[in-house]
């Protein structure tokens, strides 16, 4: 049985699913506790579960098979986007630099190191990852070693640090702790994680003690790419809007719960989503296109960790599309078009209702149309924050004709897409569109 800490906004769902799946919760909060009747447990989990930075999926992490196992449940119930890292979170290794700021590590995976590290190209030494690779997103490892356990982690930055979880009495101990029998460890560097706040004094001390022997024996170092000490499988999972119905459903197994909670939930409501689960009815859609009308942002979700974020002024709705605004900044140039920024150049974003895509049309200063980009996407879901999940492949109208983009790139990663949304290309118009403060229109 693996023991699983789960936070976020889908925590009730997620921790009913994995209890029915076998999993322990662990360290629950006050509320989930309530909820589920469960017993205290304060031990250290095998895999923990948070919110994505976009609140439209979570990150997991922790022991791989812990999280392949949670994974593989999740995937069979809910049929997300999953994006594993290809390299471990906290993973020691030997790496050979191959830049100012690069290192190749293990399979000749090349990562960014920080800048703040001088490293002389050719030169072998001891990494951790400390952003593993996912996607096409580089990962980023530091010229340290870093041991990790269950509540605390030794590593060579000479620093004591706290996890922001620990509250401020708890840190006290900890601190006296790391003054006191965590002396020796302390001035090589020393992290207690968030589990160290539930843990005596005596095992702290002798976790601290193992791991140290075990960081003498790393520093010995090995041979280029030779991994040292394997880390924390860490993935992405990313839920469109038929996957958070889907925990839609695994809450109100709980508590009440009002269609597209999640989603609402996603758009920062707090007690007013509240009181909507309470009372019940049917208002997401309503409730959506209200928030609609503050919208300012959009949020483009890549399928890995990955959010590009773009302020917006709604414009209104029109006929079941959302119409945005957006400032573009000069000095680029418009992707897919190739037409350079100038001052005063703006989108118009058209988010139709319950579609596959998103059209951005460009516009000069004085109003005239450049040419329009529209995205395939899982469907976009309104509100303050309009947020979608790219599907990589995209189309271009422009005076030159039409053209598909990144269908390579969609190819590469498809294997993180569900079955459902592997044919992102029959998602697209079939005929040029421009988005007008109208809505959408049809080119002649």
């Amino acid at each position: 049985m693996y023991r699983a800490r789960i936070r976020g906004i889908y925590a009730t769902a997620l921790t009913k699913l994995a209890l029915d799946w076998g999993f322990k919760v662990v360290q629950p909060t006050e509320k989930i506790a309530r909820r589920f009747g469960l017993e205290p447990d304060f031990s250290p989990p095998d895999i923990t579960v948070k919110d994505h930075e976009s609140k439209t999926g979570i990150v997991a992490m922790g022991l791989c098979e812990a999280v392949e196992a949670f994974l593989s449940k999740l995937t069979e119930y809910a049929d997300p986007i999953v994006a594993r890292a290809r390299a471990r979170l906290k993973e020691v290794f030997v790496g050979r630099a191959v830049g100012e700021a690069t290192v190749e590590g293990p399979g000749g995976e090349v990562f960014d190191v920080p800048r703040r590290y001088v490293l002389t190209p050719g030169a072998t030494g001891i990494y951790t990852v400390v952003r593993p690779p996912i996607g096409p997103l580089k990962g980023v490892a530091a010229p340290e070693i870093v041991v990790e356990g269950q509540y605390v982690e030794l590593n060579t930055t000479g620093r004591v640090s706290y996890s922001e979880h620990i509250p401020a009495e708890e840190a006290v101990r900890l601190r006296i702790l790391a003054e006191t029998r965590l002396r020796q460890y302390a001035s090589i560097g020393l992290r207690f994680k968030s589990s160290a706040r539930y843990a005596p004094d005596d095992a702290i001390a002798a976790e601290a003690e193992a791991l140290y022997k075990e960081m003498l024996e790393i520093s010995k170092g090995g041979s280029p790419g030779q991994v040292l000490r394997r880390g924390k499988c860490f993935a992405v999972v990313l839920f469109d809007s038929a996957s958070k119905a889907r925990l839609d459903e695994a809450r109100a197994a709980v508590v009440p719960t009002v269609r597209g909670h999640h989603a609402l939930r996603a758009q920062g409501l707090g007690k007013c989503l509240d009181l909507l689960d309470h009372v019940g009815g049917d208002v997401y859609e309503k409730a959506a296109e209200f928030l609609a009308g503050e919208a300012a942002a959009v949020y483009h979700v890549k399928p890995w960790d990955e959010v590009v974020k773009m302020r917006a002024e709604p414009v209104g709705v029109r006929g079941g599309v959302l119409v945005l605004r957006r400032r573009l900044r000069p000095g680029g140039v418009l992707d897919g078009i190739g037409v350079k920024i100038e001052r005063g150049f703006y989108a118009l974003t058209c988010v139709p209702r319950g579609k596959g895509y998103v059209v951005h049309t460009y516009y000069t200063a004085e109003g005239k149309a450049v040419g329009t980009y529209v995205n395939a996407n899982t469907v976009p879901e309104w509100g303050r924050r309009v947020i979608y999940i790219d599907l990589l492949v995209d189309k271009a109208f422009d005076g030159g004709g039409e053209r598909v983009l990144d269908l390579d790139e969609y190819e590469k990663y498809a294997e993180m897409f569900p079955q459902r949304l592997r044919d992102p290309l029959s998602r697209l118009p079939k005929t040029p569109i421009w988005c007008t403060e109208e809505g959408i229109k049809t080119v002649a």
